[in-house]
């Protein structure tokens, strides 16, 4: 029944990953629109919007993931992405791909 249930929480969140670009020759975020990766913070950014939150870690080697709160407006940057992510209205978390090393 677990197991089943871990599947289904994969295909629901599944159907909604999406992967973008954050700018050109920089890394990629996977981002999970509704959800929350409890735990990992480091630093809370109050009144910031999606972009700046995406920016800040973009550009803080620290940051591997944000989840940022569309109803606060506070972006919370993690060391990592929690193994478990849960539904949250209001929450878009944002997960840093490693970049592609160049092939030879």
């Amino acid at each position: 029944m677990q197991q089943l249930r871990a599947f289904t929480y994969l295909a629901v969140f599944s159907a909604f990953i999406f992967v973008a670009p954050a700018m050109a020759n920089q890394s990629l975020f996977v981002f999970i629109p509704h959800a929350d990766s409890p735990g990992n913070d480091y630093s809370k950014i109050k009144h910031s919007s999606f972009e700046e939150c995406q920016t800040s870690c973009e550009t803080d080697t620290a940051c591997n993931a944000f989840t940022y709160n569309q109803a606060q407006n506070v972006c919370f940057l993690k060391r990592a992405a929690s193994q478990w992510t849960t539904f949250y209205a209001w929450g878009i978390t944002g997960i840093k791909l490693s970049p592609l090393a160049p092939s030879e």
